[in-house]
C-alpha cells in the first residue's frame, strides 16, 4: 500500500513539474497573429503577440512618423526581438505586415536586425487605437533602408496590423 501511494505522489509530481514548464498560450485576446515559417509557438500553429507579451517585450524609442509628426515616442516590439522570439525557420528570408484592409508589406529580415524597426502598441504613453493606426502599427527609423539602398515609403507605415507572416 504505502509502495503505491508513493508511486501516485511520485507520478502526480512528475505531472506538474512538467506542466509548469510547458510554454504558455496567450493570457488575453490577440492583437497581432505571429505565423508562417516560425518554430516557437504558443497558439496551434501560430504566436499570439497579446497585451502580456508586448507589455513584458517592449522597449520605447523616438521614431519620426511621416504621418503623425516627428519625435514621438513609441513603444512596441522591435522585429529584431520578435526573431529571436518566435525562431524563424533557416529559409525564411521575409517578414510579411498584414492589416485589417488585407494590404501586405514585406520587410526583409535581414533589415529587421539591422534597424529598429518596432511594431508599435503606444505613442507618447497613450496605447494605440484605431484612430492612430493602433491596435498595432509599423514605425521606422530613419536610418532604415531597403533592400535598394532607399528609405521606406511613408506607406511602408502599415497602421492596424493584425497578422505578421514569415516567409
Amino acid at each position: 500500500m504505502k509502495k503505491t501511494l508513493f508511486v501516485l505522489v511520485a507520478v502526480s509530481m512528475v505531472v506538474v513539474l512538467i506542466a509548469s514548464c510547458a510554454p504558455k498560450g496567450p493570457s488575453g485576446p490577440s492583437l497581432v497573429n505571429v505565423g508562417g515559417k516560425i518554430t516557437v509557438k504558443n497558439s496551434g500553429s501560430n504566436y499570439v503577440l497579446d497585451q502580456a507579451v508586448f507589455d513584458s517585450k517592449s522597449v520605447e524609442m523616438t521614431y519620426n512618423d511621416p504621418w503623425m509628426g516627428d519625435g514621438l515616442k513609441y513603444k512596441g516590439i522591435l522585429l529584431r526581438d520578435l526573431i529571436s522570439l518566435v525562431k524563424p525557420t533557416s529559409d525564411a528570408a521575409t517578414i510579411a505586415l498584414i492589416a485589417t484592409d488585407g494590404k501586405e508589406f514585406d520587410i526583409s529580415i535581414a533589415d529587421a536586425q539591422k534597424y529598429d524597426i518596432m511594431l508599435a502598441r503606444w505613442v507618447d504613453g497613450n496605447p494605440l487605437d484605431e484612430s492612430n493606426g493602433g491596435p498595432v502599427k509599423v514605425a521606422y527609423p530613419d536610418n532604415a533602408k531597403t533592400a535598394n539602398g532607399g528609405p521606406y515609403a511613408d506607406e511602408q507605415w502599415a497602421w492596424w496590423v493584425v497578422t505578421v507572416t514569415f516567409k
